[in-house]
């Protein structure tokens, strides 16, 4: 066989494999899905599940409120009958044409026609009925759909409430893997450092310069690091599963973060404006003040139910009788009535102890928001003492990656001119290591919970309470 024929398939075939190589690259590039912090937030607050499963509760309590609504629609109720018997057959058919009004009185109208064998008898009616005393009036009558009004506003809020822990859920996993890919970097920075130092080792051992020890040491030191670097890339990849699944992102897809610069902005406000700013911007606070006003509705109306029921009815009604058809419509039978009637307990004994209930309520609707504002209150205070306290570790965790530099600087002095072993060196390298590994994680720590304070303040996401 001709050698340079061989040659030539030979880098053939080598080229048609990094062709495969470069493509499959570049395919896997281009199905990696690149996200931002910005977009990552947007994500959270639209595709994740929970924040989906959320706003269908709300779709929900929609639908209830438009249910209870419909009580004061006007309703059209056909009715209608077929009687046989060995006397006679009978037909019957009408329509009543009912509306109820927001203080509690209704009017019906109801036409109909009774046709039997011999005659037929046609009718309308018209009735008015109004309730006195405990059952007028809009507080009453409409306390189905404040109700449901109250469920909409308190899944809105929990719609709310949903949407910032995503938000912080995401930003947590956001920088953390953030943490994790420069923790790679660095643990594959250290590894690649010890190797050198073993390899060096061994060659000064081979030729009796340094001691055998210096070569054990390295390479234990290397399996350490090479230990760090497997678990921080199995945990940037667990990061990475867990904010695909926060976003709704298949499993399966690869991700890339658009890194920001990890940028340290101190916060600049004091426990007082703080404080102020979460009082006024809660969405806890809120809920409690609507679940209170929303207790002494309730007390109102039973305080209004320990009145007697008392209703007013008026009724008229016009008909006639007749062989044919169409005498049946002249109508001139008229008939009337006025009634006042009741069907009340007077002593009104289970209301009067329902009243106190809803007294009771009040209380404690009224200990729950003064829970609620010292929960606010001893919640901003310990995230910013948690603020203040990273503070001083992030001024701490510089000042000790400048000491292991300058201890680092010497050992490498001493170590070049034959005044130590290996020991001194690798010890500074490993402390130098650890210190920007600290340094970072009180970086990552102090912007993830400056977010948190902002969810705790309010100020995290607009809330509009439509």
């Amino acid at each position: 066989m001709n050698p340079r024929i061989t040659a030539i398939q030979t880098l053939t075939i080598v080229f048609l494999l990094l062709a495969c190589v470069i493509t499959t690259t570049a395919a896997e590039e281009e199905n990696k899905i690149k996200i931002s912090l910005p977009q990552a937030i947007e994500w959270a607050i639209t595709r994740n599940r929970s924040v989906i499963r959320s706003s269908h509760n709300i779709r929900v309590g929609q639908l209830g409120l438009k249910s209870a609504k419909t009580d004061f629609d006007i309703k059209l109720t056909p009715s209608g009958g077929v009687r046989t018997s060995d006397e006679n057959n009978s037909f019957a058919t009408g329509l009543a044409l009912t509306k109820k009004f927001t203080h509690g009185y209704d009017i019906s109208v109801s036409p109909g026609i009774v046709v039997d064998d011999d005659n037929y008898y046609s009718r309308i009616g018209i009735s008015l009925n109004i309730p006195l005393l405990n059952r007028w009036g809009k507080l009453v009558n409409l306390s189905y759909v404040k109700s449901e009004e109250y469920t909409v506003r308190m899944t809105q809020r929990e719609l709310f409430r949903t949407k910032t822990n995503i938000i912080i859920q995401a930003v947590t996993s956001f920088y953390r893997i953030i943490l994790f890919q420069h923790t790679v970097k660095l643990n594959s920075s250290l590894v690649a450092s010890f190797k050198k130092h073993a390899k060096l080792a061994k060659l000064k051992s081979d030729v009796g310069v340094a001691n055998p020890l210096d070569v054990y040491r390295a390479k234990i030191k290397v399996k350490d690091a090479e230990a760090d670097l497997v678990t921080s890339i199995e945990s940037l990849q667990n990061e990475k599963n867990e904010l695909k699944s926060l976003l709704s992102i298949p499993q399966a897809r690869k991700i890339a973060l658009n890194e920001p610069a990890i940028k340290i902005d101190m916060i600049a406000l004091n426990l007082s404006e703080a404080e102020t700013i979460a009082l006024e911007n809660s969405i806890e606070i809120r809920q409690a003040i609507d679940a209170l006003n929303e207790a002494r509705r309730f007390s109102k109306i039973a305080k209004r139910d320990l009145l007697p029921d008392l209703l007013l009815s008026f009724n008229y009604s016009l008909s006639g009788e007749s062989e044919e058809l169409r005498d049946t419509f002249d109508m001139r039978d008229e008939r009337w009535s006025v009634s006042l009637s009741s069907t009340t307990d007077f002593a009104r004994s289970r209301e009067k102890l329902y009243y106190k209930q809803t007294l009771i309520n009040i209380d404690s609707a009224k200990i729950d928001l003064d829970d609620t504002k010292d929960k606010i209150q001893k919640d901003v205070r310990s995230q910013l003492d948690i603020l203040n306290k990273i503070k001083k570790q992030i001024k701490i965790r510089k000042q000790q990656i400048h000491q292991a530099e300058g201890k680092k600087d010497l050992s490498q002095i001493k170590f070049n001119n034959n005044m130590a072993d290996n020991f001194d060196l690798i010890e500074a390298e490993t402390e130098l290591h650890q210190a920007r590994l600290n340094l970072l994680q009180a970086d990552i720590d102090y912007i993830i919970n400056t977010y948190r304070l902002r969810e705790i303040m309010g100020t995290l996401l607009a809330y509009d309470e439509k």
